[in-house]
C-alpha cells in the first residue's frame, strides 16, 4: 500500500489537497472500505478506471470528496479469488444498493468490470446522461460541460485529465484519481443535485448474463477499434498554403488525410523559418481548410502540417454508445425484439404468417441456379428466411442479385416484406456500385443519400452517372425539401453510418419511408456491433434482413490488429445459407486458382479467356520497400514500372485500374502518372477501397521486398487478385515471392504459373512493350 497527495487543476475553485491511497485488491477488507467511506460527507462516490492492453480494466479509482482509493485489480480468475473479491469490493462498493455511484462513460466501466473480472454493479449514474449536452461524449468539451462549464473549470486541466491521459498506455495515478474525484464533485454541483435522484441508473446485477456478455463484447470491440485511430496524421497539402496574421489557409490533396473541425484535435505547423506552432481548425469544407494558429502574427511559408489527436466519434459510434448505455439503464428493451435477440443471442425468431412465394422477375438476363436460390430466400417471407445470409465470392453477381430483388419486389410485391427497400453498405463506393447496377438494369426509381463530407470536391465524379438520384446530407436540414426529393421512391440507398445521422432521424423520414426490407451489402466488412443502432431504432418496422458478403474477402476494419472481430459470417448460428457458386468476372485460370486455394473448389468459372497469359508477373529486381511515415510503405522502382505499363495501356485505349496495398504507394503512383501527363484521377486504389470494383485490365504493385507484411492476409490478397475481367499484371520481386513469400497466396500463384511454363517478365520486357 502507498499514499500520495495531489492538488487538483480541473476546477478554478480552490480545493484542499487530495489524499490518494494505492492498494492491491487482495488487501481490501470490508473494515478497510468502511473506514474509507467515512471520509465521504455524503454519497454519491465517484468512479473511474484505467484500461490497459486490449482495453482491459486494471485499476479502479473510488473517490469521496476528500480522498481517493486506487485499487489495482487482480487478474486471478480462480473461483477462490473470485468469491473473496465478491464479498469485499463488489458487495461493499459496486453492488451496494444504498451507495450511489457516479462516473463518466459508465457503459465502458460496467461492461469491462463484468468482462474482465466477473463484477456486477448497480445504482450507478452516467454523468453524461444527467443533462442535455451539446458536445460529443468523450471530448474535452463534453467533460467541460459536465464539470460546470467554461466559467468553472480550467480547460487545460480538463483536457489533460479527461482526454490526453486516456490515450496514454501507462497508468497515470494523478489523472485517474482526479477523474474519479471530479465525478464525485459533479454530483454536488447545483445543476446536478436536482436531477441526480431521478436519473436512470445502471444495474448489471439484474441483467441476464448472455445479454450483458453480448453488450460487453460489443463495447470492448468498439473501444479497441477506437484505440486504433491514429494519434498523429500528416496532412497532405498543396504548396500554395498561405499564412497571414496567424490564419493559415490550406488546400488538401488527399481525402484520407483531410482536415475536420474538432475539439479533440489540434494542428501542428512547421514554418519555413524552422519554427513549430500549433492551432485549431476553424473551418473545413471539401478540399479547403482554415487554421487559426495560437500566438502567431507573422506571415510566411509552410513546410508541413499535421493533425494531433484522434478523430472524434462518428455518428454511428455515438449512436452505438447511446444504445448500449440505454440497454444497461433498462430504458431500451433491445433484446426483447426478435432481430437483436436472434443475431446477438441466437434466440429463435417467432413465427410470422407466411403467404405464397412471389415470382422472380428480372427482364433481359438469366440468373443461374445459385442466384435463383438466393432470390427465392430473399423474397420469401417464411419465418426461417426473415434473416437471410448470402455468400458471394468475387464476380458471382452479388449486385445482380440485389438488382433482381428490386425488380421482383416491384413486379410482384411480396406480402409481409413491407413497402420500402433500403440498400445499405459499409462504404460509399459500395452504395454507389449498387446504384449504378440498378441503372444498368433500367431501374431508375431510387434515391441515394450521401455525406457532403465525402461528396463535395472529393468524389463528385463518382456520381456522374446517377447524379439526378443523389441527395447530399447538407440538404437534410429542410425536412419538407428532403421528403419532396424522396417522394415516389420506394428504394433508398445509403451507408450504415448514414442511418445514424441526427438530421435524418429528426426529419421524420423514417416515419414516411420506414426500413421494411433492408439488404446489407459488404456484410463481411461490418463489425456486428455496428448493427445495434439499426436494430434499436428500426426493429419495429423491419420485416426482412438480408446480409450479402464474402468472409473470404475483406473483414471488418481492424481485424488485422485485433484478430477476433466478428461479422454476421463469424456467428455460428448465422452461417451462410446460400453460396453463389459461379463467377463470371475473372479469366478461368485466375478463377480456378482462387477456387482451389480459397473456396474449397466450390467456385466455378464461366469466362471466354482460358490462357495463362491472362496473368503475368514482372520481376522488379531493383525495387526496394521503404517505410513511409509510421504506417505505410513505398517502392519507387515499382512506381516507375506501373507508370510504364499505364503509358502503353493508355496509348492502346485500354480500360485499366491500378491496385496497391499501401496508401503511400498509391499516392506515389498517382503523382508519377500526373507528372507523366497520363490520366491519374480515379486510376489508382489501395486494396481496401477497391473491393466491389473491377476493370478489364488490372495492374498490381506489391511494394514489399523484404518483409511479408500484408501478404500474410489471405482475405486481402483474394480481393487484390480477383478484380480483373481480362488480364492482370503483378509487379513484384521474384526472389522475394519465391523465398520469403512462397507460402502466401501470391507465392502459390507464382509457383503454379511457373510450373505450367509461364515465365516472369523483366524490366526490359516492360520498356519494349512485350506484355
Amino acid at each position: 500500500m502507498a499514499t500520495l497527495t495531489i492538488v487538483q487543476d480541473i476546477f478554478k475553485k480552490v480545493y484542499p489537497s487530495l489524499w490518494v491511497i494505492i492498494i492491491e485488491e487482495r488487501l481490501l477488507t470490508t473494515e478497510y472500505l468502511d473506514v474509507f467511506l467515512e471520509t465521504s460527507c455524503s454519497t454519491p462516490i465517484g468512479l473511474s478506471a484505467f484500461y490497459g492492453k486490449k482495453c482491459k480494466i486494471y485499476c479502479l479509482a473510488i473517490a469521496t470528496a476528500n480522498a481517493v482509493l486506487l485499487v489495482h485489480l487482480s487478474m486471478d480468475r480462480s473461483m477462490t479469488s473470485k468469491l473473496k473479491r465478491h464479498l469485499v469490493l463488489e458487495k461493499r462498493i459496486l453492488c451496494n444498493s444504498g451507495l450511489r455511484k457516479v462516473a463518466f462513460d459508465v457503459e465502458q466501466l460496467a461492461t469491462a468490470l463484468f468482462l474482465d473480472h466477473g463484477f456486477r454493479m448497480n445504482n450507478t449514474v452516467d454523468i453524461h446522461s444527467l443533462l442535455p449536452r451539446k458536445a460529443a461524449r468523450g471530448s474535452p468539451a463534453a467533460a467541460q460541460e459536465c464539470l460546470g462549464g467554461q466559467q468553472q473549470v480550467n480547460m487545460e486541466g480538463v483536457t489533460r485529465t479527461f482526454y490526453q491521459s486516456l490515450v496514454e498506455k501507462s497508468l497515470d495515478n494523478k489523472c485517474l484519481a482526479l477523474r474519479a474525484w471530479a465525478s464525485c464533485i459533479v454530483a454536488s454541483l447545483p445543476e446536478t443535485i436536482g436531477v441526480l435522484p431521478t436519473a436512470p441508473t445502471i444495474d448489471t446485477l439484474s441483467m441476464y448474463p448472455l445479454e450483458l456478455e453480448a453488450l460487453a463484447q460489443s463495447v470492448r470491440d468498439h473501444q479497441r477499434l477506437v484505440a486504433l485511430k491514429p494519434i498523429r496524421v500528416k496532412n497532405d497539402i498543396f504548396p500554395n498554403a498561405k499564412l497571414s496574421n496567424g490564419q493559415l489557409r490550406l488546400s488538401l490533396v488527399r481525402f484520407k488525410t483531410r482536415m475536420r473541425k474538432s475539439d479533440t484535435q489540434e494542428v501542428k505547423v512547421r514554418l519555413n523559418n524552422g519554427e513549430t506552432v500549433r492551432g485549431r481548425v476553424a473551418r473545413a469544407k471539401g478540399k479547403s481548410a482554415e487554421v487559426i494558429l495560437s500566438g502567431v502574427t507573422q506571415s510566411g511559408g509552410v513546410l508541413s502540417v499535421s493533425t494531433l489527436g484522434r478523430d472524434g466519434p462518428t455518428n454511428l459510434e455515438m449512436e452505438r454508445t447511446n444504445v448500449t448505455l440505454n440497454c444497461l439503464q433498462s430504458t431500451n428493451p433491445l433484446f426483447e425484439q426478435d432481430w437483436a435477440a436472434w443475431i446477438f443471442l441466437a434466440r429463435e425468431l417467432r413465427d410470422s404468417p407466411s403467404t405464397s412465394q412471389p415470382s422472380i422477375h428480372f427482364p433481359g438476363r438469366r440468373l443461374n441456379d445459385s442466384q435463383m436460390l438466393a432470390m427465392t430466400r430473399i423474397l420469401s417471407n417464411a419465418s426461417s428466411d426473415r434473416v437471410c445470409i448470402i455468400q458471394g465470392p468475387a464476380g458471382t453477381g452479388k449486385t445482380t442479385v440485389i438488382a433482381a430483388t428490386v425488380h421482383s419486389f416491384f413486379h410482384n410485391p411480396p406480402l409481409g416484406l413491407g413497402k420500402y427497400i433500403w440498400l445499405v453498405a459499409q462504404s460509399n463506393v459500395a452504395v454507389k456500385n449498387m446504384a449504378e447496377k440498378l441503372v444498368e438494369d433500367s431501374f431508375f426509381d431510387f434515391k441515394l443519400l450521401v455525406s457532403v463530407d465525402f461528396h463535395f470536391e472529393w468524389h463528385e465524379h463518382l456520381y456522374s452517372r446517377i447524379d439526378e438520384n443523389v441527395i447530399r446530407s447538407d440538404r437534410f436540414s429542410n425536412p419538407l425539401e428532403l421528403e419532396r426529393r424522396l417522394a415516389g421512391s420506394r428504394v433508398i440507398l445509403c451507408t450504415l453510418s448514414m442511418l445514424s445521422r441526427p438530421l435524418l432521424a429528426t426529419s421524420g423520414i423514417f416515419q414516411s419511408f420506414p426500413l421494411n426490407t433492408v439488404i446489407l451489402d459488404e456484410a463481411s466488412q461490418i463489425e456486428i456491433g455496428n448493427y445495434l443502432p439499426l436494430l434499436s431504432r428500426h426493429g419495429t418496422s423491419l420485416r426482412k434482413l438480408v446480409f450479402i458478403g464474402d468472409d473470404k474477402q475483406l473483414p471488418p476494419f481492424g481485424q488485422d490488429n485485433l484478430g477476433n472481430l466478428r461479422s454476421v459470417f463469424e456467428m455460428s448460428h448465422l452461417r451462410t445459407n446460400v453460396f453463389l457458386d459461379i463467377q463470371y468476372r475473372m479469366p478461368k485460370p485466375v478463377g480456378n486458382f482462387l477456387s482451389q486455394h480459397v473456396y474449397d473448389k466450390r467456385l466455378r468459372s464461366v469466362h471466354t479467356e482460358s490462357a495463362l497469359e491472362c496473368c503475368r508477373l514482372v520481376d522488379i529486381h531493383n525495387g526496394q520497400e521503404r517505410e513511409w511515415g509510421r504506417t505505410s510503405w513505398v517502392n519507387f522502382e515499382e512506381v516507375n514500372a506501373v507508370t510504364c505499363i499505364a503509358r502503353k495501356y493508355e496509348y492502346e485505349g485500354k480500360s485499366y485500374r491500378i491496385i496497391t496495398p499501401y496508401d503511400a504507394q498509391r499516392h506515389a503512383i498517382e503523382k508519377s502518372l500526373k507528372d507523366s501527363g497520363l490520366k491519374w484521377e480515379d486510376k489508382c486504389f489501395n486494396v481496401d477501397s477497391f473491393q466491389g470494383n473491377e476493370d478489364d485490365h488490372i495492374v498490381i504493385s506489391v511494394v514489399r521486398t523484404d518483409r511479408v507484411g500484408f501478404l500474410q492476409n489471405e482475405r486481402r490478397l483474394n480481393v487484390m487478385l480477383s478484380r480483373c475481367k481480362r488480364s492482370m499484371i503483378i509487379c513484384t520481386n521474384m526472389y522475394f515471392i519465391q523465398e520469403r513469400a512462397s507460402k502466401t497466396l501470391l507465392g502459390k500463384l507464382a509457383r503454379e504459373w511457373m510450373a505450367a511454363g509461364q515465365k516472369w517478365l523483366s524490366w526490359d520486357d516492360l520498356r519494349e512493350g512485350r506484355f
